[in-house]
């Protein structure tokens, strides 16, 4: 059933960035594998997703242009290239169910030797300078005994790896409304211009801009085409599960630089990869003793120049980061230092530092091509790391043809592919990673054999101390309770109380572990309708949490004491990070690591029996989990001076008064005297009460204005704004103040 359906350019009009138009008109493939029932009906399949291909075109109308170099009237510089309306999106079906089975590729993990490249996505190879139009998209269907395998080619000029992105996710809407009869043949062609400037957007505004003040960009001419191999037998994909990941990150964490000294998955994920891949080159021979490596990362900087959602255009400034290869081969402290470097590079990324590169790119494009200059290290001390971690594409709904809609594995095609860059792919739904490596086979083969490279990428997890030894046949009761309740229009608001009475709540292994899993699946969710608020209490009465079970801490060695203590602050510090509002109900006591707790919420409720306080310098220490510098933001630094120094305990209504609550709840004269169970229940009531209020906002604006409060600045304020305008809940609240009636809000 092969077939080719051609879509004609719908009219645009559309100016490249500088930065567009410098990227080689060379094009970004995604290989989506899915699996598709026995009896399908293919026809319908295709019709299906050329309904979806003609009206994604309709949407985003450039897929349909062709890529051409520049004029002679406009300079005719080789390097520099324009995106005119001529031409067609090409949609390719093909029929390659004698060759291969989803069953046999799922059983070899979707492994790229089992991609032909030629026969999944035959693109014409392109020169590096071109003459000839590129058409800018195709897409091709390839049906497999028992799935699908769409290939999505986009050319890197068009659209940078967020864009691609978003143009999958525009087809995917469009697929599900195909399948469900709102979109359907006769197919109509856009009439109307579609019009985008990017120059007005991405631009250096006409300032002077310096070179030298980006480490891995050059205007020097290109040199290095010899070094630059096709490996293609050696690109390999692995996985990281979601439990390693966490052991990644602790060992990656480790030791403490301090509060604010932080890093994120995705830069533990990095570091990994750099430190792993540079020892395999100089086990391999590759990389000489004493030699320095150099890492590159292309970075998005959408949000830092507050653009548009969506904006599909190149926007990734690439850093380049250079270290001895003694400085991140310790098998120690390595990976450590190589994801703290990670983390210090992306920190200091601003959109000044973009807009000087690009202001130097413009004001020189007629007599230098500006360009990334780690290409001269690939073939020895250098990488190029590009991450797609957050990229969500596993969360995409294709539409019920697709069984859950899902796609089942991403896959790049190893055809093209050069040694030395690395793609991290997006998250499964599972929480782990793949990423995809290119090497030389004898680099592959000591990465194999490197004991710190598999114990993260072998099929089993990292090894994680278990929360609490137990025979195999024990059940271990949950030091949780977790419910939920319905929000006000949409979601729900999540309860978590905190059960361990036998130690007043104390935070042991497995509290940890539980409280962080609850935390990264509120994480994980991408709707705004889905949790709304969390709230957090004590399912045990006269005691909210008495911080860290001592008892425990008793036991452990020094090395597992500070593993605890990099756990905890990461889960504290991930609970404050929660982009939706975060409640904590206190009643009764809340000492040291308890009161820190609460201090990473949001908002706080306390009881009338509630007393709190920070004793640690009475057991000669320091607060250790965020409790000086969270403290201190809130009840301002004299009162925190006071609290932390003397280590006192604070009654509920003098902790009121210096703002440390935000709701006191008292008992009438009727009920003076309440029992600690009505003390306690009536703060979760009255903490739920505060979240249905919150609730009844718009979702996306509730998330919108947590974002913009947790970093205070008009930039964020802006970007934070600019979220909601086109919201479908904007609209909704203006419908209904004309009509005079209360909103319904969806999350949309």
């Amino acid at each position: 059933m092969e077939k080719s359906f051609l879509v004609p350019c719908p009219p645009f009009e559309l100016k490249l960035s500088h930065l567009d138009r410098t990227f080689p008109p060379t094009h970004s493939k995604r290989i989506l594998c899915f699996s598709l029932s026995p009896d399908v009906d293919r026809q319908r399949v295709v019709d299906y997703l050329y309904i979806a291909f003609h009206h994604t075109v309709q949407r985003v109308p450039f897929l349909a242009g062709s890529i051409v170099p520049f004029s002679e009237e406009e300079g005719g510089r080789p390097w520099l290239r324009n995106l005119i309306p001529k031409g067609n999106a090409r949609l390719e079906i093909k029929d390659l169910s004698s060759e291969l089975s989803f069953a046999e590729l799922e059983k070899a993990n979707f492994s790229q030797d089992l991609l032909d490249t030629e026969k999944l996505c035959p693109l014409p190879d392109v020169a590096y300078v071109s003459e000839e139009p590129v058409p800018v998209c195709a897409f091709q269907a390839n049906f497999i005994e028992g799935g699908l395998l769409l290939v999505v080619s986009i050319v890197h000029i068009a659209a940078d790896g967020r864009g691609v992105t978003q143009v999958i996710n525009i087809f995917a809407n469009q697929l599900v409304k195909a399948q469900s009869g709102e979109l359907g043949f006769p197919l109509k062609q856009r009439e109307d211009i579609y019009q985008s400037d990017r120059t007005l957007l991405v631009t250096g505004n006409g300032a002077q801009g310096a070179i030298e003040n980006h480490a891995a960009w050059t205007s020097e001419p290109m040199s290095a085409h010899l070094q630059i191999r096709d490996v293609e037998t050696s690109c390999r994909t692995f996985r990281i599960s979601a439990k390693a990941l966490v052991e990644l990150k602790r060992v990656a964490s480790a030791p403490s630089r301090g509060p604010d000294a932080w890093i994120s998955t995705n830069d533990a994920i990095t570091g990994f990869i750099w430190r792993s891949i540079m020892i395999a080159r100089h086990r391999a021979g590759i990389l000489a003793d004493g030699a320095n490596t150099h890492l590159a990362q292309p970075i998005d900087c959408r949000t830092l120049l507050r653009l548009p959602d969506p904006y599909f255009g190149n926007v990734l400034y690439v850093t380049k980061t250079s270290t001895p290869l003694a400085v991140i081969a310790d098998d120690q402290r390595g990976i450590a230092e190589a994801s703290f470097m990670v983390r210090a590079e992306i920190s200091s990324m601003t959109g000044e530092k973009f807009r000087d590169l690009l202001a130097y790119a413009e004001r020189t494009e007629k007599e230098f091509h500006t360009r990334g200059n780690i290409i001269e290290d690939l073939a020895a001390g250098g990488l190029m790391i590009t991450s797609h971690f957050k990229f969500g594409l596993h969360e995409m709904d294709f539409g019920p043809i697709f069984g859950d809609g899902h796609m089942k594995a991403l896959r790049l095609p190893a055809t093209g592919t050069v040694c030395g860059v690395i793609i991290v792919m997006p998250r499964l739904d599972d929480g782990s990673c793949e990423f995809l490596i290119t090497e030389e086979p004898k680099t592959i083969q000591c990465l194999l054999e490197d004991d710190v490279f598999t114990r993260f990428t072998r099929e089993g997890d990292a090894t994680i101390p278990a929360p609490i030894a137990q025979p195999n046949n024990t059940k271990i009761p949950s030091t949780l309770r977790v419910s939920n309740v319905d929000a006000s229009h949409v979601g729900t608001i999540r309860i978590i109380q905190l059960y361990r009475p036998e130690t007043k709540n104390a935070i042991s292994r497995q509290m940890l572990q539980e409280l962080s899993q609850q935390i990264e699946e509120i994480h994980s969710e991408k709707s705004a309708s889905g949790t709304r608020a969390l709230i957090l209490a004590s399912a045990v009465d006269n005691v909210f949490c008495a911080g860290a079970d001592l008892k425990e801490r008793k036991k452990m060695s020094v090395s597992e004491t500070q593993q605890f203590l990099v756990a905890l602050r990461d889960m504290f510090s991930r609970l404050a990070a929660l982009p939706i509002p975060t409640i904590a109900c206190v009643s009764g006591l809340a000492l040291g690591g308890g009161l820190e707790l609460a201090l990473c919420c949001h908002l706080r409720v306390f009881s009338s029996n509630a007393r709190v306080g920070l004793p640690e310098t009475r057991l000669a220490i320091i607060p250790g989990a965020g409790g000086t510098y969270r403290l201190s933001k809130i009840v301002g630094s004299s009162n925190a001076l006071d609290l932390v120094l003397t280590g006192r305990h604070l009654e509920a209504p003098e902790a009121a008064s210096m703002g440390l609550c935000h709701r006191l709840v008292t008992a009438d004269a009727e009920g003076a005297g309440q029992s600690p169970d009505k003390q306690r229940a009536l703060a979760i009531e009255t903490g739920i009460a505060l979240a249905q209020e919150i609730c009844m906002g718009g979702p996306v604006a509730v998330r919108a204005a947590v974002s913009a409060l947790a970093v205070p600045g008009e930039a964020t304020e802006n970007a934070a704004y600019d979220s909601v305008l086109e919201t479908k809940d904007r609209i909704e609240a203006l419908q209904a103040y004309s009509e005079k009636r209360k909103p319904i809000f969806t999350g949309e």
